[in-house]
């Protein structure tokens, strides 16, 4: 199936399998890419969208550009494409499931949220948030993920 076939409840969270977590707030910010899919980053991630059901990224395609066109100019930032996700459905996660996963992705990236001499009380109030994060939603909202705009 394809992610423009699938019917996401948004917000949905995005897992690559070296535990990066990706945010997708809406279909067009789901379906647009940058460099990152030279590097098919995107590969291998599992979405999760607001309902918690789940899919794995088993291809993308490129379908045409997104953005301006002043991107292809330097200086204007990089080129987007508008892209779809070939998608394997998963078994719906739990929402300790999600927390889970999202707690491991943001100890993994660690200095991403407190920077390299990070507070550690800050920090594990943000995990805390993470354990309590009683939707989808407030998950997303609580982790902040990277919505790659405009690279």
């Amino acid at each position: 199936m394809s992610s423009s076939e699938v019917g996401f409840s948004f917000p949905v969270l995005g897992f690559t399998p070296d535990r990066e977590n990706w945010g997708f707030p809406d279909l067009n910010r789901l379906t647009k890419c940058g460099p990152t899919l030279k590097e098919n980053k995107q590969v291998g991630m599992e979405l999760i969208d607001a309902d918690r059901r789940r899919w794995r990224v088993v291809a993308i395609r490129r379908t045409g550009r997104a953005g301006s066109i002043l991107s292809l100019v330097p200086g204007f930032g990089p080129p987007q494409f508008r892209i779809e996700q070939d998608l394997e459905e998963l078994p719906p996660v739990s929402l300790a499931e999600a927390r889970r996963m999202a707690r491991e992705s943001v100890e993994t990236f660690r200095s991403d949220y407190t920077g390299f001499e990070g507070d550690e009380a800050e920090f594990s109030l943000l995990l805390e948030k993470v354990d309590q994060a009683s939707s989808i939603a407030e998950l997303y909202a609580v982790i902040q993920p990277d919505t790659f705009e405009p690279y």
